[in-house]
């Protein structure tokens, strides 16, 4: 069992070796994707905030909605007074159901970008690289297949993390032992066991959490279009000029004691309602900032209802923590420097590993002349 399940480790390591790496080492840098966009995009994904006042939410819309006439807002990120993040603004073109996004400054009014297609700055190309691979929306293949792609690639991680402790099941026994005055093959095993066991707790969270999303993501399409529906065609505006968008965020902090709004999700399909997402009060720091939610009627910004997560069961709880477990954001830069460092172990892994497959493949090579 043991010999069978060391082969099949080897030989799924070899063939998806690729894409793999491609996933791992992506997810390690867009970590510091608010750091990275901070410094290549100075002045469009940032502002200075010191000594100012948002503008209302209102006159913010009003603003968006004169710079962008032939657009309509899907979505709206939004941060609290002081900080120094622009606000990211998607909007859809009108005729089409094209998504693309833009940067505000919440003090000023002004746009620091005009509206973008998926993937046009660095960060956002890379974390599309490792979430579909960019093989999603392909003519004649399915439109989610980079979905699935990824989806199949995490559940090979969990996989090769848990084959590889079961391979190496008395890891304890010898895991810091570096025999660097031995040959290659020596040094190279040592290192494999090494990293792979040192680095297989947060693999595995990292494998179980990207499978998790992958997989809603391709359920959520296929639960909204299995029967053939398209995706819905931005013509007319969805959500009536008169819903006063400052009232609706008050409004939920109201519902929701210390409710923190965060994001503010626009009806961009009929008969949606108008969404006030955010993070209620808790001291549970792998919660997401987007848990709870508020719901309105698009036309008369009446109430509709709540969504508290504190009130919800231990499953609903750990599902919305997979957002902070996945990147690890959970313990600030301290836990993004571990992410992103046991991101490239893969590549110490693939090298290693590639180098112990080869040289079994030419042992029994030999035996076998």
């Amino acid at each position: 069992m043991k010999k069978q399940l060391h082969k099949i480790h080897g030989w799924t390591g070899i063939i998806l070796m690729i894409p793999f790496l491609v996933v791992c080492l992506t997810g390690s840098i867009v970590v510091f994707k608010t750091e990275i966009d901070a410094w290549l995009m100075e002045g469009v994904a940032t502002v200075d905030a010191q000594g100012r006042d948002r503008q209302s939410y209102d006159a913010l819309k009003d603003s968006i909605n004169q710079q962008l006439p032939d657009y309509e807002i899907g979505s709206w990120e939004i941060f609290p007074p002081g900080h120094t993040e622009a606000d990211r603004v998607f909007v859809i073109k009108e005729g089409t159901d094209s998504w693309y996004k833009a940067h505000l400054n919440p003090y000023t009014g002004e746009l620091q970008s005009q509206p973008k297609e998926s993937g046009h700055y660095l960060t956002d190309w890379l974390v599309e690289l490792h979430y579909t691979l960019l093989l999603n929306d392909i003519d004649g293949l399915d439109e989610q297949l980079g979905v699935i792609i990824s989806f199949l690639l995490a559940v090979f991680l969990v996989f090769m993390g848990v084959s590889g402790l079961i391979i190496y099941r008395r890891f304890w026994a010898r895991l810091f032992t570096l025999r660097w005055n031995q040959r290659l093959l020596v040094v190279f095993s040592d290192l494999h066991k090494m990293g792979g066991t040192l680095a297989s707790p947060v693999l595995l969270v990292i494998g179980i959490t990207g499978g998790y999303y992958s997989g809603l993501i391709y359920y959520e399409e296929w639960k909204e279009h299995s029967a053939g529906e398209e995706h819905h065609i931005m013509q007319d505006r969805l959500y009536s000029d008169s819903v006063d968008i400052d009232r609706l965020v008050e409004q939920s902090k109201q519902r929701l004691d210390g409710f923190k709004p965060t994001y503010l999700l626009f009806p961009f399909e009929p008969d949606l309602p108008f969404t006030v997402f955010g993070r209620a009060p808790t001291a549970n720091p792998l919660l997401s900032n987007y848990g709870s939610v508020v719901n309105f009627d698009s036309q008369s910004g009446e109430y509709q209802s709540t969504y508290n997560l504190n009130e919800q069961g231990l499953l609903a709880k750990t599902l919305d923590s997979t957002r902070r477990l996945h990147f690890g954001t959970f313990a600030g830069m301290t836990t993004k420097v571990i992410w992103a460092v046991v991101g490239v172990i893969p590549l110490l892994l693939a090298i290693t590993g590639g180098y112990l497959w080869w040289q079994r493949r030419s042992k029994r090579s030999r035996r076998k002349r």
